[in-house]
């Protein structure tokens, strides 16, 4: 059944994306085979009425009955869609399209409204906090991204052969797309989809396909605005915690007064239990004082802590019961029906960032502030019970204890777990590793009694598998840094033993919106997404991120000489020994290694 519901809405799906020109304007459709469906070119200029046909007609009977999927389309592809399918003349289409990318958002609000209208999924939609460009995402797949030769501002029509050129660099998007929505069908757009299958017969949210997933898990939830509390509601045997040092309690009674979402974020940090320990916005954490690496570790983790706490406080009013309700039904089915699993995770998980979200009808800043401390408080008292019992605490981490047993204590922790489970109304899960290496409370490696490595930080979370839709740079260094922690495996062995694979060693440097472009030394100009590799070839290259006032700024933490390749990566494999400097990685690698050691 599965299956058949999924090639039918696989049938149901068309991929597009736009190019727009002064005279010319390309629209592609292709299906999720990469076939194309549909091209259209806006008609030729000439001194005709504004009122003829622009090029376009046919486009909204062919798209009835479908669903449109594009990359950042919601706010850029569907409201020059709107303006192709109503007929507008190609100056107009082109004013529209400037007015998007220069932020003249009085411009397009009546775009923006009509848009709403049409059937479209955007797979950049919650993709990332980094919202990688569509450019960026290519590159992080090794995937060739040679931008167009053709100038967007050219001040003539395109001739035959520049609309060959665009069609072709559109076409490529499309596939690019297509690629990207395969790769989140299943974890984003079918977990959305059984979420528009919850919304409430009383849900008055106009085209919620397009709504972000934190917006339909609030309405799923509630009908109304939830009432704001004029104060932190803690239990009291929360909020007699023992221990909490006295500042701790002055920065959350500062942020109570305060009662506003633009509160100051401060933070204490405290040498309690062996740890330095920091109370923050995001949570508790703590590393020990003593020691980087630790063998025989037990991990308790708080099962769904949030959510948890969420309906320990009530903190969602009368939307709390069905809360609580869903939190209890994904555990019976996690394994039998993995995707409604998914989706009702999904809106348990948003509940606490909902509570201090200004545009969301769950927005209640003392309720976020008493479920952070709750937590914080909980986190905080676990390990002082461990640390009493004579256990040695090695990291704390917003939900979860690490500690070792040093003095043959053998399981009295379970006795620990118990009793705090009782006062704190919350559940514990023990996670064990042979061993354990941290540079801090936020990076660190550890093996599993069974084996299984887990990583943790900006220093080694790509050790595993690639980070597409992130920062997918330098991968060699997190296999090297890791193998040598845990295996000890020489650096330069590990950067050698893997020179088939050039997309390993790639870097993906793009200059912001602030910037006025990417030009090497020498001034000459290069696209604004780059692929480098540091190279031992005297033909590299160093670039640079220019200012608006010429000045050249570097990119941070990047080799002195880089080859500059945007192709496809896999054209450069069979020469990519002869020319990559396997020192750089190999040097990198060794310097960060130092904060381990």
């Amino acid at each position: 059944r599965l299956l058949s519901e999924s090639l039918l809405l696989s049938e149901s799906l068309l991929f597009f994306d736009i190019e727009c020109f002064k005279y010319d304007s390309l629209l592609v459709i292709k299906d999720i085979n990469k076939n194309i469906r549909g091209v259209w070119w806006s008609s030729p200029p000439g001194d005709f009425p504004e009122d003829s046909p622009n090029g376009f007609e046919g486009v909204r009977g062919f798209i009835q009955g479908k669903t449109l999927v594009g990359y950042n389309n919601h706010h850029y592809d569907d409201l020059v869609l709107i303006a192709m399918m109503n007929g507008e003349p190609q100056s107009r289409i082109k004013a529209v399209n400037d007015a998007i990318i220069g932020n003249r958002e009085e411009d397009v609000i009546a775009y923006k409204r009509r848009a709403v209208s049409i059937d479209t999924l955007d797979t950049m939609q919650q993709i990332d906090v980094s919202m990688p460009s569509l450019k960026q995402i290519e590159g992080n797949m090794g995937r060739s991204i040679v931008e167009s030769e053709i100038d967007f501002d050219i001040d003539r029509p395109l001739t035959e052969r520049e609309k060959q050129q665009t069609l072709q660099y559109c076409s490529y998007d499309v596939d690019n797309t297509i690629e990207i929505y395969k790769l989140r069908e299943k974890s984003y757009f079918q977990v959305k989809d059984t979420l528009l299958t919850m919304l409430p017969e009383r849900s008055k949210l106009k085209n919620p396909r397009k709504l972000n997933t934190t917006t339909l898990s609030a309405d799923i939830l509630l009908e109304k605005p939830l009432p704001k509390w004029a104060e932190m509601r803690l239990p009291d045997a929360v909020r007699n915690t023992p221990k909490v040092p006295e500042k701790v309690w002055e920065m959350w009674h500062s942020q109570e007064r305060t009662n506003s979402l633009e509160a100051k974020d401060e933070k204490i940090t405290v040498r309690e239990f062996g740890c330095d320990i920091t109370f923050a916005s995001g949570g508790l954490h703590g590393v020990a004082v003593q020691g980087k690496e630790f063998s025989k570790v037990k991990l308790l983790d708080v099962g769904s802590m949030y959510p948890s706490i969420v309906v320990n406080l009530q903190a969602i009013g009368e939307g709390t019961a069905l809360y609580d309700g869903m939190r209890t039904e994904r555990l019976k089915i996690k394994k039998s029906d993995p995707t409604r699993a998914n989706a009702l995770k999904l809106i348990l998980n948003s509940v606490y960032g909902n509570l201090k979200n200004k545009y969301s009808i769950l927005c209640n800043p003392l309720a976020s502030l008493s479920v952070c401390a709750y937590g914080q408080l909980a986190l905080f008292d676990l390990s002082r019970r461990l640390y009493d019992a004579g256990y040695t605490l090695v990291n704390l981490n917003t939900d979860g204890v690490a500690f070792v047993d040093y003095k043959g204590l053998g399981s009295a922790w379970e006795d620990v777990q118990g009793k705090w489970e009782e006062t704190y109304n919350l559940s514990l899960d023990l996670d064990e590793f042979d061993r354990w290496i941290q540079k801090d409370v936020n990076n660190y490696v550890a093996v599993g009694v069974d084996g299984h490595i887990k990583v943790k930080g900006g220093d080694c979370n790509k050790y595993h598998e690639d980070k597409f839709f992130s920062n997918n740079n330098a991968r060699i260094i997190h296999k090297a840094l890791v193998d040598n922690l845990l295996f000890n495996t020489p650096v330069s062995k590990t950067v050698r033993e893997h020179l088939d694979d050039p997309a390993l060693y790639q870097y993906i440097l793009k200059a912001g919106r602030t910037y006025l472009g990417v030009v090497d030394g020498d001034g000459n100009e290069y696209q604004n997404v780059n692929r480098i590799f540091a190279t031992k070839s005297d033909t590299g290259v160093r670039l640079y991120k220019r200012r608006a006032d010429g000045g050249l700024v570097n990119f941070p933490d990047m080799p002195d000489n880089m080859l500059v390749w945007n192709g496809e990566v896999s054209d450069l494999a069979p020469t990519f020994k002869e020319v990559v400097n396997v020192s750089h990685y190999c040097k990198v690698t060794e310097k960060k290694l130092e904060g381990w050691r």
